[in-house]
């Protein structure tokens, strides 16, 4: 069992949450292709299962707890709104199919992943004092919408909209510590977090959807910030933690999650793409276990503090000069450049939409002009 810690994770602005690193009839599984401008493939998981199915009553959930069992997943759900309940399912096998293949192909767990959702606070702080003991306290005492420990995550019902948002951020760390060997640094951990945000469920009752630029949440926070001038420097974006962040106020925790879920944009998009492979690298030095090796051999990181503090604390910009680029202030310039032009005005729009904002729109190809042949032209002439 891996070892317990805590991870900072938050919905909404009215969500602050800190977490670890880290019947009746069958409901049907939708596999339909995500809507998504990345390269996700819902059949990169060869082992689907075609069904979902409810293996009984959850006691410790209330009367309308139930069980469900699906490909990836048992969940233990208590949802309030039961066609909200019902549509949880299909809602984490997306997440799940985003976490497996939006940043590459990443093998899946061997186990299922486990999530509770209760439909109340009660019942949800009975059972953390039930299952964590002494540790309950630090746990319930993290403010609103759960925690994130030993890859299980225990969350409760704060609205159909926040719960489904906190239940793909926290989905991501749970998926994380069972996949990938070396951890990677907070910021990115936790802008990958932010950037699985983007999965949603339909409004029509259709098949759930990623698109990783929809969360006009974080996007309007990003803009908020950069408007008032108040962006945290990025080397101590860098160097800080969430918890860091916390303590300096709720707001400066809202931004922190705003830019770093805007640098792992940056990463995959930014600068026409440039850092893009290298991301992809990253991370599948992080699933073979050749993350920390490589940044302790690392010529572009100087000195043993800063190696200790890139593979042991999670902290500083080591990972930055290791795969992306060994002048940091030109990073600095041309991240800084990106954040500006995605909250520019009109961005808006597109981020409302789930198209990345710097993307320019389609021409339209004018509809060639042909000169009427003479046939046609005697034709007009005859018919005046």
């Amino acid at each position: 069992m891996k070892k317990k810690s805590i991870i900072l994770a938050l919905a909404t602005e009215l969500c602050a949450l800190l977490c670890a690193l880290g019947c009746t009839s069958a409901v049907s599984l939708r596999t339909q292709p995500l809507s998504s401008e990345l390269d996700v493939h819902p059949t990169a998981i060869a082992d689907s299962k075609p069904t979902t199915f409810i293996e009984g009553p959850w006691k410790d959930g209330g009367d309308n707890g139930v069980v469900v069992r699906t490909p990836h997943y048992v969940l233990r759900l208590s949802l309030r709104e039961e066609p909200f309940r019902d549509r949880m399912p299909d809602f984490m096998e997306t997440c799940f199919t985003a976490y497996a293949s939006a940043l590459g192909t990443i093998p899946a767990p061997v186990e299922p992943l486990e999530m509770y959702v209760f439909g109340e606070r009660g019942l949800w702080e009975k059972w953390t004092r039930k299952k964590l003991g002494r540790d309950a306290e630090i746990y319930i005492g993290l403010g609103k919408g759960g925690y994130t420990t030993d890859s299980v995550s225990v969350l409760y019902d704060i609205g159909r909209f926040d719960t489904q948002t906190i239940a793909a951020h926290e989905g991501w760390h749970q998926f994380s510590q069972q996949t990938l060997q070396h951890p990677l640094p907070t910021w990115m951990e936790e802008g990958i977090a932010c950037y699985m945000e983007g999965t949603r469920l339909s409004r029509d009752g259709g098949p759930s959807t990623f698109r990783p630029w929809r969360n006009f949440e974080r996007w309007s926070e990003l803009r908020e910030a950069a408007r008032a001038e108040d962006l945290i420097p990025v080397s101590e974006l860098l160097d800080g933690t969430p918890q860091e962040f916390l303590q300096n106020g709720k707001n400066s925790l809202l931004t922190y999650y705003a830019q770093v879920w805007a640098l792992v944009h940056f990463l995959r998009e930014g600068e026409n793409g440039k850092y893009r492979d290298q991301f992809s690298q990253l991370i599948q030095d992080s699933i073979t276990g050749k993350l920390a090796g490589r940044l302790a051999l690392s010529k572009a990181i100087v000195g043993k503090t800063m190696r200790h503090r890139a593979i042991e604390l999670r902290t500083g910009n080591a990972v930055i000069l290791e795969y992306f680029n060994t002048d940091f202030p030109r990073f600095v310039e041309e991240f800084g450049n990106f954040v500006q032009a995605i909250t520019s005005r009109g961005a808006g729009d597109k981020i409302y939409r789930g198209e990345f904002p710097l993307k320019p729109a389609p021409i339209a190809t004018p509809v060639p002009v042909v000169a009427p042949s003479a046939d046609q032209s005697e034709l007009k002439n005859k018919s005046r």
